[in-house]
């Protein structure tokens, strides 16, 4: 085998260069987006797309292409390949885009990169592709009188009339069937670790979320029951796959306007790194996982919570996140969820007084969410927030309603302080008054933080990984300590 660089100074460097599109040129398989795209927006349509399907694949490319349009500005471009592709272009070859996608996709991907000479896809009842994408080139330039970027086994059929294989992340049976089939190999862009990938997509980190879980059995000053404790433990990781398997699904739902942000298109799969099909899988197998747990290590009635938060996160990620105030209400529901599951799971009845401070403090945290979006858009010079409905006009009003909310949880819990369950509970009750000068500074910081565009992560997120934040909830929990046993 011989691994190397296209040489240019070869007779063989005159030859046109011929790229793929799915998979090759971009890192994602045009074909299955448009079909996510299409079934996310109108999910009735899946019988005419099954009806398309037995017509033939051109039939299925060529609906997909007439009912949804590709933003070709949007896709995830490989730069290795364009690389090899201006390289070309500088050594007066041709470079041709021959892919099995429609021709309409291949026209708008042709006219977006300047590199391509030609476009070619697959139209009437031609699916470009395997041997039939081989033919094509060899009726045009003869037996080895191309070269040929791509990706997968239907390409080998390809590489063998070129005669060489020149291979983007080809899985390793792939690359020993080329090796095999051809004198020639080069690899320009090798696989990435899936599993890496992964649990990059599962969002680990975003589980510290999850920590809610645990207030019901602290309030209730339970902590010293192994059995509860270690049920919690169990029912914070079921909520937390469960959690994982919506951010996959969001991901998904979410993938043209992730690309347009500016971290967000580093995701595994707005960056092509796991593939369409990947991601749910992924979000299958995330979801089984948390069932399985909540069946065998808490009880059925939390089984029916998960499946209840898992609803109301389709639902969030399918519609209600685009309805102005609703999303916003939305998310902080989904946190009051966590600590209402976290009761559920160890058995522990919800003061109405925890439950009134969860929903106005998070309210006030998605308020930042949302603002700090709104102030990377505006930065940008973007008139509305991709996928969301606001605009940078709602600004002032987002910052009279976000702290307000935030000031009325510390109400909530000032008045809590003196109700009847803490002056029994807490012998040195009035220390809890400390708590909300911690939570004025904190909220007050947050959003001081967020109207200078510092902050650039969800605001819990943000609060775990910033020092100031914890050592705030650091005294938070010595006031505790010290009004309980003091």
């Amino acid at each position: 085998m011989t691994t190397s660089q296209p040489d240019s100074s070869t007779a063989q460097a005159k030859k046109p260069l011929c790229v793929d599109l799915d998979d090759t040129l971009v890192a994602t398989d045009t074909t299955v987006e448009g079909i996510l795209d299409l079934l996310t927006a109108a999910p009735w349509k899946l019988f005419s797309l099954i009806a398309a399907l037995l017509s033939g694949r051109p039939a299925l490319k060529r609906y997909i292409a007439h009912h949804v349009s590709v933003d070709a500005a949007a896709l995830p471009y490989r730069d290795r390949v364009l690389g090899e592709m201006r390289q070309a272009r500088a050594d007066g070859r041709p470079v041709l885009l021959v892919t099995a996608s429609d021709q309409s996709i291949a026209d708008s991907v042709g006219a977006y990169v300047d590199l391509i000479d030609e476009a070619v896809g697959t139209h009437s009842e031609v699916n470009l592709k395997g041997s039939q994408k081989a033919e094509y080139l060899v009726s045009r330039f003869g037996a080895e009188g191309f070269q040929y970027l791509g990706d997968s086994p239907a390409d080998l059929p390809v590489w063998e009339a070129a005669g060489e294989a020149l291979m983007v992340v080809p899985s390793a049976s792939t690359r020993r069937r080329a090796e095999q089939s051809v004198s020639k190999t080069t690899v320009l862009v090798e696989r990435p670790s899936k599993l890496r990938a992964a649990v990059k997509e599962l969002r680990p980190h975003q589980w510290a979320k999850n920590i809610l879980l645990f207030v019901p059995l602290y309030f209730a000053h339970q902590y010293d029951d192994l059995e509860l404790v270690f049920t919690a433990v169990m029912a914070f990781f079921s909520f937390s796959f469960a959690a994982s398997s919506i951010y996959v699904l969001n991901d998904l739902v979410d993938l043209r306007a992730d690309r347009l942000h500016r971290t967000k298109r580093n995701r595994p799969l707005a960056a092509g790194t796991l593939s369409i099909a990947d991601g749910i899988g992924l979000s299958v197998t995330a979801l089984a996982v948390s069932l399985a747990l909540a069946i065998a290590f808490v009880n059925p009635t939390f089984v029916w919570v998960v499946l209840g938060y898992v609803a109301l996160t389709t639902a969030y990620s399918f519609y209600l996140k685009q309805q102005m105030i609703i999303d916003v209400l939305t998310l902080a529901s989904l946190f009051t969820y966590r600590v209402m599951a976290g009761g559920v799971a160890v058995g522990v009845p919800l003061s109405e007084w925890l439950l009134a401070f969860s929903i106005f403090f998070f309210t006030s945290l998605a308020f930042v969410k949302r603002y700090s979006e709104l102030i990377q858009t505006k930065a940008v010079g973007g008139a509305s927030l991709k996928g969301r409905n606001y605009v940078p006009a709602d600004m002032p009003v987002i910052i009279s309603a976000g702290p307000a909310a935030g000031f009325l949880a510390v109400l909530v819990f000032a008045l809590y302080i003196n109700t009847p369950a803490i002056i029994a509970t807490y012998p040195q009750q009035q220390i809890l008054w400390g708590i909300c000068l911690v939570l004025v500074y904190w909220i007050m910081r947050i959003w001081f933080l967020a109207a200078r565009n510092q902050m650039h992560d969800d605001p819990v997120l943000f609060a775990v990984k910033d020092k100031t934040s914890l050592v705030a909830g650091m005294i938070v929990v010595v006031l505790l300590l010290a009004a309980r046993h003091g």
